[in-house]
């Protein structure tokens, strides 16, 4: 392997599949809207800028398209790339790699959080951001090391990342596409991975190389919508009103050819100049956390920033100024009590916040909650077992630990949280209610053949969810209500139902695998379930990055 550096080496780079019944699959709402996926993987394709020149390169998204023979046969190494919940598809395409002797080199979250469980498979690991792990990585493979984990240490100045490999890219394929401006949150939830992933001092991009992004996917010919930031958009608040304001320029000077995402704390409803910029460069969507709708719970967990303000004032705020917020919903936490779930109905019912993510409190590997879990004996050693093997998402996977209230309880809230949530009714409530609070301003406006996709999705979900007995009347009245009083926000009425009748289905089979565990718990009684399941006391995980 000495002359991998210079001489041409056929390299596939792979993000492996989501598994189905999983609230990371979304293939349903692809196929009502036209594509195979959400998003290409950043990450792989900034490892992919990191490579030698002299490399062969191959981009194969698993969630658009199957990993062939063909494709492992072609290949002389192997980087994949996935998350925590990919864990069984990793390890399968690892198998079919190394049997056709294939070097493989494993990254991403869920190998950042756990290189020791990828060790003895993939030839090499990477644990961290991969700026600073894969230099080391490729001058090894170069000397001819055959095997390693290649754990990153300090953190990455984002000046010295380079642009993503857009290139390699079929954007048709995808809803949007990222771009990453910012790594590491200055918040501690206990519960976060990504603080032990990134670190909680945010880095930011430099303007200059977030508009050279723009530019190079202008230049590629791409027109739509970016997600944009990664962690949390607002961790340095002076840069991001900097980077908004040179975006709102090369915007304008190029006729708004992008929309955007983002992902960013409560706080944001507070900031008012940061609005205004994103609203005039047409953020449509933001994703906020706000977990718990008990006050009390969030102080525990170390989420102090969400306690600032109610929920609804929050969103009614982001929705002034054009943006549409999803959010992430968790039961399990210490400090909850008897009523946890209906407390949380009601505050996004109040709220009119689009639940995208609806799971029990998991302990993460290598997170605080993990560490404090088993300093307090605990943490479970395996996780929950569960009938499908394949099911390794936190929602079936979740409570891996000794709850505070009664396990049972937890697991009926979250059955009655997501079989209410995604009911019809309470849905097009809240559409109802984001359809009077929102103001839009859509700068972006998608060209001939864009707006003639577009037709065709709709005509798709009007066939759909327009012609389903349980969500057809609910359709139609909000869409004519919108088209009535608020014709800018219609976008958000068709999108939303999407999304409701993706995660009504998704919920009825979380809710057969959460009715299993809780005859699981009543068969053996809590006490003998947690027992069997207990790591020994004091054993604490390792920090991430160790």
């Amino acid at each position: 392997m000495k002359s991998l550096l210079t001489e041409p080496t056929r390299c596939l780079l792979v993000r492996p599949e989501f598994l189905e019944n999983t609230f990371y699959n979304l293939s349903n709402v692809f196929r009502l809207l036209g594509a195979r996926s959400a998003a290409p993987p950043l990450g792989l394709l900034t490892v992919a800028a990191l490579l030698p020149s002299a490399w062969e390169l191959k981009f194969v998204d698993g969630d658009t398209e199957p990993v062939t023979d063909a494709h492992l046969e072609w290949a002389q190494v192997l980087f994949i790339s996935g998350k925590g919940p990919q864990e069984q598809p990793i390890r399968r395409l690892i198998a079919r790699a190394r049997a056709r002797g294939v070097t493989v080199v494993v990254g991403g979250a869920g190998p950042t959080l756990q290189p020791d469980m990828y060790a003895g498979l993939a030839d090499y690991v990477v644990a961290g951001e991969a700026e600073n792990v894969l230099p080391r990585l490729l001058a090894d493979m170069a000397k001819g090391v055959s095997a390693g984990v290649y754990r990153g240490v300090d953190p990455v100045e984002l000046s010295d990342a380079p642009l993503p490999r857009y290139d390699l890219v079929d954007f048709d394929r995808y809803l949007f596409v990222g771009m990453n401006y910012t790594r590491g949150c200055p918040f501690s939830c206990e519960f976060c991975a990504q603080i032990e992933i990134f670190g909680r001092k945010p880095r930011t991009k430099p303007t200059e190389k977030i508009i050279r992004e723009h530019q190079a996917l202008y230049d590629l010919g791409y027109r739509g919508m970016i997600d944009f930031g990664y962690d949390n958009l607002i961790g340095n608040v002076a840069h991001t009103e900097e980077v908004l304001t040179a975006m709102l320029e090369w915007n304008d000077a190029h006729g708004y050819p992008f929309c955007y995402s983002t992902e960013a704390t409560m706080n944001l409803a507070r900031l008012p100049r940061i609005l205004e910029l994103m609203r005039d460069n047409d953020f449509r969507y933001v994703f906020m956390g706000i977990e718990s709708g008990e006050e009390a719970v969030l102080d525990r967990t170390k989420k102090g920033q969400n306690t600032a303000m109610p929920a609804a004032e929050a969103v009614r705020i982001l929705n002034s100024y054009g943006l549409i917020v999803n959010t992430g919903l968790i039961l399990g936490f210490d400090g909850e009590s008897h009523g946890s779930g209906a407390r949380m109905l009601d505050m996004v019912q109040k709220s009119g916040a689009f639940p995208s993510l609806v799971l029990p409190l998991h302990a993460l590997p290598n997170t605080q909650l993990s560490r404090r879990l088993a300093r307090e004996g605990r943490l479970f050693g395996g996780g929950i077992p569960v009938h499908d093997e394949d099911r390794t998402d936190t929602a079936t996977t979740g409570l891996n630990f000794v709850t505070e209230r009664p396990r049972t309880e937890i697991l009926e809230d979250l059955a009655r949280v997501l079989e209410q949530l995604y009911d019809p009714d309470n849905h097009y409530a809240r559409t109802k209610l984001i359809a009077r609070q929102l103001k839009p301003n859509h700068r972006h406006r998608p060209g001939a053949v864009k707006t003639l996709q577009l037709a065709r999705t709709f005509v798709r979900i009007a066939r759909t969810i327009g012609l389903e007995p349980s969500t057809r009347r609910h359709f139609w009245t909000a869409l004519a209500r919108t088209l009535l009083t608020n014709p800018q926000a219609v976008e958000m009425v068709v999108g939303q139902a999407v999304f409701q009748s993706n995660y009504a289905l998704q919920a009825q089979s979380y809710v057969r695998a959460l009715r299993e565990q809780i005859a699981d718990v009543h068969r053996v009684g809590e006490a003998a379930y947690n027992a069997a399941r207990l790591t020994p006391r004091g054993a604490v995980q390792d920090s991430a990055g160790s």
